[in-house]
Order: C-alpha cells, then sequence, then structure tokens
C-alpha cells in the first residue's frame, strides 16, 4: 500500500521489519551446535577413544568400533577428540562377543538370514585420577541375508557388523549424557 507520494504506507515498513526480524530469529535458531552442556563431557577438553580390546573371534571389528566411536564422539563434541597425552578423558573397552545366529528359514529349512551381535564393554574415565565416570555393557545386533556367492555373503556380513557399530557408537554416546 502506497500514500499519496508514492511511497510506501507506514504500516507497511513496520510489518516488513518485523518479518525480517522474525526470519532472522528462526534462522539462527537452526544453526548446528556441539550439544555438550551436561555429563563428564561438558567440563573435559576432550576425549581420547582408545582402540577395544578384542575377545570375540572375529578380527578386526574393534577397528571399525573405534572409528565409529571416534566419528560419532567428534560430531556430538564438535571436534573434542583428541590424542592420549591432551585429553582429561579416556574411552576403553572390550568386545566381549560377536555372534551370528540364524533366525529365517526357507520352506526348505535352508537359513535365509542371520543375525549379527556385537556386546561390547565401555568405560569412560578421567585420566588424571582414573575415577570412572560411566560404564557399560551394550549389545546390537542386524539381521543379514544369506547369499550362495561367498564374497556376497562377507560382504553382507560386513555391512551389518557396521550398522552394529555405527549404532554402538551412538548408544554408548547416549548412554554416557545419560549418567547411567
Amino acid at each position: 500500500m502506497r500514500n499519496r507520494g508514492g511511497k510506501p504506507a507506514r504500516s507497511t515498513i513496520l510489518r516488513t521489519i518485523v518479518l525480517a526480524l522474525l526470519l532472522l530469529v528462526l534462522a539462527g535458531g537452526c544453526g548446528y551446535r556441539p550439544v555438550v552442556q551436561r555429563g563428564p563431557l561438558a567440563d573435559a577438553n576432550g576425549v581420547d577413544i582408545v582402540l577395544f580390546t578384542n575377545k570375540s573371534f572375529r578380527s578386526g571389528v574393534e577397528g571399525v568400533l573405534a572409528r565409529d566411536l571416534i566419528d560419532e564422539f567428534a560430531l556430538r563434541t564438535g571436534q573434542r577428540v583428541l590424542p592420549g597425552d591432551k585429553a582429561q578423558l579416556d574411552l576403553s573397552g572390550t568386545v566381549l562377543s560377536y555372534t551370528t545366529t540364524p533366525v529365517s528359514y526357507n520352506r526348505f529349512d535352508a537359513i535365509q538370514e542371520y543375525a549379527a551381535a556385537l556386546t561390547v564393554q565401555a568405560t569412560l574415565r578421567e585420566k588424571r585420577t582414573q575415577k570412572v565416570l560411566w560404564k557399560g555393557e551394550l549389545t546390537e545386533q542386524q539381521v543379514y541375508p544369506v547369499n550362495a556367492n561367498i564374497a556376497l555373503q562377507q560382504n553382507a556380513e560386513e555391512a551389518a557388523i557396521a550398522k552394529v557399530t555405527r549404532r554402538l557408537a551412538e548408544r554408548i554416546w547416549q548412554k554416557i549424557g545419560e549418567r547411567f
């Protein structure tokens, strides 16, 4: 709406300013910020993620888990995963077991799907005092299909392991934040 001089009406200008301010406020709230405002990581400068000990028969699973833990903690803490000598906290643990169990069969009683299950025990400690801030045992599983081609079967199992370790990393982060 314009007044007689061809200038916009005062209410239109005011409405435009209010709308612009509202957009700025809403847009500012959508930015990513690390959420480390409570729990043991809130006061620490960072965490050192130590390669877990592997007591399972499946070699290499501890490396996949370590990579996923580093990725998860770096994402959630704003890159506060530090090398051992610089971090105040230490996340270590053990891969207790890895199992594959048949979970479905076809009409000829042949296995159709397996479930890969991984159980880990993790501990978060303060490095200086060795005080345990959190300790827990977690299990995750993922179903994967059987394949007559051994290479495809192994690929399916490795993909299942990757999903399991990703979920374990997420759950360890969540449990540490909950502090139980």
